[in-house]
C-alpha cells in the first residue's frame, strides 16, 4: 500500500483505482462489447407518447409564382394530409394564377417556367406537379384558400378561384383559423 499526501488515505494501486473524482471505468469495463442487436433489452409495450408532429398543423402561404416553389410547398401540404395532419395553404399574388390554372401541366413544360429542371425530366416534373396540386385539392386534411387581397388586386374572377380552391379568406382569417401551426412561406 502507498500513502498517498495529506489526509486522502491509503491507496491500493493494484486495484487500478485512480483519484477520489476520476471517473475513469476500470480497465475491464472498457474491454466489455456492447449488446448486440439480439440483446438489447425492449419494452414489453409502448410508453403511449404521441409525438407532437402528429398533432399539429401545418400552414403555409404559397406566394411564389415560380413553379419549383410550388412543387415544393405542394409536396410539404401533400405529405403531412396524407401522413393525416392537417395542413393548410393562404395562395398569394404570385402563386394564385398558377394555382388556378387549368393548363398547370403545359404551364411547367416550358423550359423557362422551371429552369433547373432537365430537359429530360420535365414533363416528369409538369405531371407530377399537376397531380400534386390536384391531390393537394382532393385530401380531406388539405384545404387551400385564396387569399382575398390577391383576387382582388389581380383582377381573377373570384367564381373561378372558388371553383378551382377550396374558397377565398382574408389573410387575418386565415391566421385565426390556423393559430398554434407551424407556419411555411413559400
Amino acid at each position: 500500500m502507498t500513502l498517498v499526501g495529506g489526509q486522502r488515505g491509503e491507496v491500493d494501486r493494484r486495484l487500478r483505482i485512480g483519484g477520489q473524482h476520476d471517473q475513469r471505468r476500470p480497465g475491464r469495463e472498457l474491454r466489455e462489447r456492447a449488446a448486440g442487436a439480439q440483446e438489447r433489452e425492449r419494452a414489453a409495450q409502448s410508453a403511449g407518447v404521441e409525438r407532437a408532429y402528429d398533432q399539429k398543423m401545418i400552414a403555409a402561404f404559397l406566394e411564389s409564382g415560380e413553379l419549383q416553389r410550388l412543387y415544393t410547398g405542394l409536396s410539404l401540404l401533400v405529405s403531412a394530409a396524407a401522413d393525416g395532419r392537417p395542413a393548410r395553404a393562404l395562395v398569394g399574388f404570385g402563386a394564385l394564377g398558377p394555382l388556378t390554372d387549368e393548363r398547370l401541366m403545359a404551364r411547367a413544360l416550358r423550359p423557362e417556367a422551371a429552369p433547373d429542371v432537365t430537359e429530360a425530366e420535365r414533363e416528369t416534373f409538369a405531371r407530377t406537379l399537376s397531380e400534386l396540386r390536384d391531390t393537394a385539392l382532393e385530401l380531406e386534411d388539405c384545404r387551400i384558400y385564396a387569399c382575398a387581397a390577391a383576387v382582388e388586386a389581380t383582377g381573377a374572377d373570384r367564381a373561378l378561384v372558388e371553383a378551382r380552391l377550396h374558397g377565398v379568406r382574408s389573410t387575418p382569417r386565415f391566421l385565426r383559423e390556423v393559430a398554434g401551426a407551424e407556419l411555411v412561406v413559400v
